[in-house]
């Protein structure tokens, strides 16, 4: 994906987002194994890692659809589209 966003699209935007992407994911998985039994025992069980990964697993998912729809979006000229 690197390749083609870089080379062949020649765009930098999706990179970062991509980039962030990966940011995120390895964030919730940190949060899963590494906080969760801090987390459980902090909060007297109310809260435990489960809830954090979810969170930053659904912003990952936020940023790859940023990433492709600025990938897949097209510039359209007005003079070719009279209003």
């Amino acid at each position: 994906m690197s390749y083609i966003v870089l080379r062949i699209l020649n765009e930098r935007r999706p990179m970062v987002y991509y980039l962030l992407a990966r940011l995120l994911f390895v964030l919730s998985q940190l949060a899963f194994f590494l906080l969760g039994r801090v987390l459980c025992t902090a909060s007297n069980q109310k809260v435990d890692g489960l809830f954090l990964k979810t969170v930053l697993e659904t912003a990952a998912v936020g940023v790859l659809y940023l990433a492709w729809k600025s990938i897949t979006e097209e510039s359209w000229d007005d003079e070719y589209y009279p209003s």
